[in-house]
């Protein structure tokens, strides 16, 4: 019987050893990020499990981990406690336009384009018109809702408020124009656009005045409506805007490209003072205006989406352009798709800017009913300064929404940002 060589056995060792030893150091990476992810969250965990603790658990010496009786009483207390004010109509209507204009690009974006060629139906030199008039009309919807809500609202105010709203109008409107649509859908879209937006400002009108004043419930409307909207909005120009310089060619586009990026490297205290100037001059101080409409459109969020889009190739593109497809019809149906990991990371971020944003919202925003979280939270922990379980609730409910945004998101904002620095 032949025996088997001495080195072969010894071969077969060393691996099962250097095998081990991977598994091993494997085992204590994988041990080491745990340690360390938990370290971080660490001071949530305490947090949220405070937040079911009495005051004299949460102070007391040395300190517990569970409490000895879960208080989950403490959740609705906090948004039962008021700090007094009523909620007043220039910041109620401030909220319903906001909301109205999201509502109608929304719903005018969507359905005034079709397959349909411009040269059937309604003409151009007599669509266009009407639809001007539609926008017209909807801008003086504006100014006439403010002067029969707010008591005593100046001219500065609803001239301002309606001229900014109908240019924004107008804008929505040029994007459909070009593209040579159908212009008697589009009349009948920019009508029911507009009913669609005058139902949804009365709608969220009446909610924030139910929210109330000085209380937590309205902090949290004002934030979560904020940082919905301001992001939803940027998505919608910052994305157009993007697809002009990643897409198309014009005279110009590098210079104005390399502008918007120079403008990346102003400090915010540079504009800090000259921004609050022209708000106050508008009238837009201690409403929603101030700080949606300056923040509509970010050069981040352009350069963000430019670099993404690049990436997507152009035989798409031009194979809708071959079946007659308009700009704007391969905006909405292909290169939006396509862009889905990066607009969702660029939301992702602008929500959580937003959220967590505190000097903005102290600047414009000086009245109880229309503090955000962070401004409320600091006021609230002077109120209530021996209630710590309800400063650790409200401190919760300010992080919670974000780490589940981020969780149930990660997939894509890690995707998005692999992508946006592939140029294709």
């Amino acid at each position: 019987m032949a025996s088997i060589p001495a080195n072969v056995g010894t071969g077969k060792t060393a691996a099962r050893v250097m095998i081990t030893r991977k598994q091993v150091v494997t085992a204590l990476r994988y041990l080491l990020l745990s340690a360390v992810g938990l370290l971080v969250f660490a001071p949530f965990i305490l947090s949220f499990l405070g937040s079911f603790k009495t005051n004299a658990e949460i102070i007391a010496f040395p300190p517990t981990l569970f409490p000895a009786e879960w208080q989950v009483g403490n959740w609705p207390r906090l948004f039962r406690t008021d700090l007094g004010g009523l909620p007043r109509p220039e910041g109620t209507t401030s909220i319903g336009l906001i909301v109205g204009l999201f509502a109608f690009y929304l719903t005018f974006l969507l359905t005034g384009m079709s397959n349909k060629k411009g040269d059937e139906g309604v003409p151009m030199r007599v669509g266009l018109p009407l639809a001007l008039l539609l926008i017209g009309l909807g801008s003086l919807g504006v100014s006439l809702f403010l002067g029969s809500q707010v008591p005593g609202a100046s001219m500065m105010l609803r001239s301002s408020t309606a001229v900014a709203i109908g240019l924004l109008m107008l804008i929505a409107l040029a994007i459909i124009g070009m593209s040579e649509p159908d212009w008697r859908r589009v009349l009948v879209a920019l009508a029911g656009s507009l009913l669609v937006g005058a139902l949804v400002t009365w709608l969220f009108h009446q909610l924030a005045i139910l929210a109330g004043g000085g209380r937590f419930l309205r902090w949290f409307f004002n934030t979560a409506l904020l940082s919905v909207i301001r992001a939803f909005l940027q998505l919608i120009f910052c994305s157009m805007a993007a697809y002009a310089f990643a897409r198309l060619k014009f005279p110009g586009k590098g210079l104005i490209f390399s502008f918007m990026l120079a403008s990346m490297m102003l400090p915010g205290a540079v504009t800090l003072v000259p921004a609050y100037v022209l708000i106050a001059r508008l009238e837009w101080i201690n409403k929603f205006f101030g700080i949606v409409f300056p923040g509509i459109v970010t050069a981040f969020g352009i350069f963000l989406l430019t670099q993404f889009l690049k990436a997507i190739p152009r035989d798409l593109e031009e194979s809708a352009l071959v079946d007659g497809a308009s700009y704007f019809q391969i905006y909405r149906d292909i290169i939006l798709p396509l862009a889905r990991p990066a607009l969702l990371t660029l939301f992702i971020l602008q929500f959580q800017a937003m959220w967590n944003d505190y000097l903005t919202p102290l600047l414009y925003l000086n009245t109880a009913d229309m503090w955000v979280l962070n401004v409320a939270l600091q006021v609230f922990q002077q109120n209530f300064k021996a209630e710590w379980n309800l400063v650790l609730v409200g401190a919760m409910v300010n992080a919670v929404p974000i780490l589940l945004l981020f969780f149930f998101f990660s997939r894509y904002y890690i995707e998005g940002v692999s992508y946006a620095g592939v140029k294709g």
